[in-house]
Order: C-alpha cells, then structure tokens, then sequence
C-alpha cells in the first residue's frame, strides 16, 4: 500500500445499519432480518473503498459516545488507521431497510451535533498538523448541526497552504461555502448543480462551469444518474456512459466514486481514466447488500470492460 498518501476528513460520520424485511407495514411493527452495521459517513466510506482498492489512508472523523467508541471499533476492524477527535456528542447512526415486497430501499438519515465549537476548532488544528504528511485531503459528506457552513473552505485553505490537492464531496450550502477557496475536484449532481446555476445567477451550464474554474476549482465531475457522468476540465469535456447494474442499494455509491478516482490517480492514471475507475467502484457498490461497499475484484472488472479500452 502506498504509505501516507490520504486523509479523508469525517466531520458528521455514522454507524449505518442495514437490514430488509418482507413488508414495511405503516402503523405497525415491520419484522426485519438480522442487520448488519457498517462504519459509514463520506470520508470514512471513501478510506474503506480506498483499502479495498490498495490505496493506504487515514480517516479523521468526529467521535462522541458510545456509538463513537463502536465506530473507532470498526475502523481498526478494517485496519484503516483513524484519527477520532473526541466529542461529548453521540455519533448517529442512520438505518436502511430494503422493503423485499416492491424491491426498494428506505434510507432514514438522522442528524448530528457538535455542540461546543472547540470541537470543530480542534479538528482544523489537527488536519493543520497533520497536512503536510499527505498529497490528498479528501472532504467528504454533510455537516453536523453546530458547524459553521464554511467548513470546508477553511479545510480547503489548509490544503492549499500545504501544498496538497483538495477533493470535495458534499452538497447543498455546504458545497456553495465549501468551493470559495477552490478544490481539484468537485462532484455535484444534477440537483446541485442546479442549484448553484440559481445561487451564482449562472443562465447555462457552460457559464456555471467558467464560474467555478474562476473560484479555484480544478476539475468538476457532473454527475446524470444513469444517463451519464462528465468530466469538465478548462482545457475539454469527456461524457461517460455509466454501465448497466443489478441495482441493490444505493448506500456508498457517492463515496465510491471518490475512493476510485482518487485510488486511479494514485496508481498513475489520466483524470479520464481516473473517473472511469471512480464510476466502476460506484457501481460494484450500487450492486452490493445494504451499507457494504465496492469489491476490488468487480471493479476491475467493469473498469476493464467499459473504459480501459476506451479512454
């Protein structure tokens, strides 16, 4: 594994539990199989997809609890060095169920905290600290409730000031605060980027896009859902035609993306190429059980039959 290369960045992480059941029934008791629980949240999913894929990283994430101490747990479980800073605050935990009955999932996502703002103050020291060692700080997922919006643009100007490639992954306010010191890649969907042509008076997509090369941002990947993936540098654009899956849950996919771009870019990959291996770790995972994620083995068999000969 390559040594010291990662630091994915947690501030709202969680322990995911996952189950299915027959029916769910509204107004009374749904009897679910035996769950499983996985650690979850962007960043902490983006270091477990990057093990899987033979990319070393080091996960720092916010940890409250006895929920925080299972998800600390779970981390050396999977041998992914963690970085917890300490919080009074439980970390959550969300639930998905697959209702076998019409073959859909729900996904019940719950909140976090951070209530004391020395919290988040310690957890820019420590990537300050800690920044030099790495070539990517990746920042992925929402924000906790008590965490000021522009977060991650703070954790932006930190990589910047440490000479390392910033990639961020959230959405919604969180996203629009996070781009004002500019990152190597974005990853909106076709939601958010909606949103931010409203919120940046942007008539086209094409004046949105000047307009964030403009903030610093290097690369956006502008993701359709099934209908396709583009990679918009300022020198060219590349569509991507996502392949067909047995979808089975959508927990991860996003974060998969991340982690096989980022593991692509490691191993010498073009930014094309890259995305391709990003695309092909998010559908292995769209085809995996519950809140598991990619295997390395699939996704070097949809990379091989969809892009390696075609980018």
């Amino acid at each position: 594994m390559n040594n010291h290369k990662v630091l994915t960045v947690t501030l709202n992480p969680s322990i995911d539990i996952g189950t299915e059941a027959d029916e769910v029934i509204t107004d009374q008791k749904t009897r679910c199989a035996s769950p499983s629980f996985d650690p979850g949240g962007g960043g902490i999913n983006v270091s477990r997809v990057l093990n899987r894929l033979g990319i070393y990283s080091d996960a720092l994430f916010i940890s409250g609890g006895y929920t925080g101490n299972l998800l600390k747990e779970m981390m050396k479980e999977e041998n992914i060095p963690a970085i917890p800073i300490e919080s009074p605050d439980k970390t959550r935990q969300n639930i998905a169920i697959i209702d076998n009955s019409i073959g859909k999932q729900y996904r019940f996502v719950l909140p976090g905290l951070v209530s004391d703002l020395n919290i988040w103050e310690s957890a820019l020291q420590k990537i300050d600290e800690l920044t030099d060692q790495y070539d990517f700080i990746i920042a992925s997922g929402s924000l906790p409730d008590g965490i000021p919006e522009n977060t991650y643009s703070e954790i932006a100007s930190i990589a910047k000031k440490h000479n390392s490639a910033f990639i961020l992954d959230t959405s919604k306010s969180s996203l629009i605060k996070g781009i004002e010191q500019g990152a190597e890649f974005i990853k909106p969907n076709q939601e958010e980027f909606q949103e931010m042509k409203q919120i940046f008076g942007a008539a086209t997509d094409s004046e949105l896009y000047e307009l964030l090369f403009q903030k610093g941002v290097k690369n956006i990947v502008h993701t359709h859902g099934k209908e396709k993936t583009l990679l918009i540098t300022p020198e060219s654009e590349t569509s991507f035609t996502p392949p067909k899956i047995n979808l089975r849950s959508t927990i991860g996919a996003g974060d998969s993306f991340i982690g096989g771009l980022v593991a692509g870019l490691i191993k010498g990959f073009t930014k094309q190429q890259a995305v391709g291996y990003g695309i092909s770790a998010a559908a292995s995972t769209l085809q995996s059980e519950g809140t598991d994620l990619c295997d390395a083995a699939e996704v070097e068999e949809i990379y091989s039959t969809n892009f390696q000969s075609h980018l």
